[in-house]
Formats: C-alpha cells, sequence, structure tokens
C-alpha cells in the first residue's frame, strides 16, 4: 500500500511540475512576443501556446479546476486552428 500511495504522491509531483513548465512556457513566449523575438501570427506562437496550455491542463489534473480547464482547451483549439492556417498559407505559396 506505501508504495501505491508514493507512486501517486510523485505522479501528483510531476503534474504539479507540469502545470508550473506549462506558466513558464506562456510567460516566455508572451516575452518573446513583446520583444519581437516571435511574431504573433507566426507558427511558433502558436507552438508555444499550446505547449503551455497542454502543461497547465496537466497540472489541473492534480487541482482540478473547470473554468481553468476551458481556458487551456480553448487555447489548445485557437493555437491548431492558428497553424492549420499557417499551413494552407504556406501550401498556396
Amino acid at each position: 500500500m506505501s508504495s501505491v500511495v508514493s507512486s501517486a504522491t510523485s505522479l501528483e509531483v510531476l503534474c504539479r511540475l507540469a502545470g508550473l513548465l506549462g506558466l513558464a512556457t506562456y510567460l516566455l513566449g508572451f516575452a518573446a512576443l513583446q520583444m519581437r523575438l516571435i511574431c504573433g501570427n507566426g507558427a511558433m506562437f502558436s507552438i508555444l501556446n499550446i505547449l503551455a496550455a497542454t502543461l497547465v491542463l496537466i497540472g489541473l489534473s492534480v487541482d482540478f479546476n473547470l473554468t481553468s480547464a476551458l481556458i487551456q482547451i480553448s487555447w489548445i483549439a485557437i493555437g491548431l486552428s492558428g497553424l492549420a492556417v499557417q499551413y494552407r498559407l504556406r501550401k498556396r505559396t
């Protein structure tokens, strides 16, 4: 029983760390955008947002919050839509 509890605790810690990494990824992406290191409608910004939202969603699996989960799912959907648009535009040229 002790190993089961220990494994669950380790998983919770990893999920919380993933959530914190997601936060850092959001901040990194926004800072890079503000410093004009990346373009707001470029693939890198979309990828960073998708990655950040996914990591935060993993973090929410430990401390669930419906509103935050819906925001993260929306960010993922919007990011994937943006990547699809960029792919179609590149395919035309």
